[in-house]
């Protein structure tokens, strides 16, 4: 053993073999002399404040950036949901004009017969009533859309009054009729709305739609 010797010598033999030993790992594994002097300093661990600090910027990053994600992932549903009906829409006029006869949407619980609430999902159709304001007659399903996502509902007003609005007409001519007075309001609102996130889709007797962000109720 390396130490002090009997007669109270320092041990410096020993000393010596240690920088030897030291020498000759620095020369077999290509590492500095310093590198390996140095290398038990640099492996240790975080101090209580690093910890401390670095949790405390944790947290403060969660506070701000989880709403905003929130709000943007609300955001992006709630256009996604009217964006889905928008099209609708306009597939509906597109087809009434290319087929010169009617063409309809209206909501539906079970993808082929009118009924059931906007949420649940709705569908385009070829209409053989009889006249421009009867009731309609799913005579050809062309489309048909799923429930809305995120929870979404979507409420029906006409000339800025609320109503039930079940279906919508679009003529050879590409314009609108209704069982309702015009012009027709989709208001699309997202589970957990806050502000105006929600979407207004209005649309008129020429069959052309807008879309506005709208104060969520």
């Amino acid at each position: 053993m390396c130490g002090a010797g009997l007669d109270g010598s320092s041990g410096a033999p020993c000393v010596g073999a240690k920088r030897a030993a030291l020498r000759w790992l620095s020369h077999v594994r290509g590492v500095p002399l310093v590198r390996l002097r140095g290398a038990r300093k640099s492996l240790r661990g975080f101090t209580l404040l690093e910890l401390v600090m670095t949790l405390t910027v944790a947290g403060i990053l969660t506070v701000v950036a989880v709403p905003s994600f929130l709000n943007i992932t609300r955001n992006s549903r709630a256009a996604a949901n009217a964006n889905e009906l928008v099209t609708a829409f306009s597939i509906a006029r597109s087809e009434a004009i290319r087929r010169g006869a009617s063409v309809s949407i209206c909501r539906t619980a079970d993808g082929a017969t009118c009924g059931g609430a906007w949420q649940n999902g709705w569908i385009v159709f070829a209409d053989g009533a009889a006249t421009d304001t009867a009731a309609p007659v799913v005579s050809e399903v062309l489309r048909v859309w799923p429930a809305t996502t995120g929870e979404a509902t979507v409420a029906t007003t006409a000339n800025n009054a609320a109503v039930d609005l079940v279906w919508v007409r679009f003529l050879p001519r590409g314009t609108v009729r209704s069982s309702f007075a015009m012009p027709l309001r989709y208001n699309v609102q997202i589970g957990g709305c806050t502000g105006t996130q929600a979407r207004a889709i209005e649309l008129n007797t020429i069959g052309r739609t807008t879309v506005t962000q709208a104060a969520c109720t």
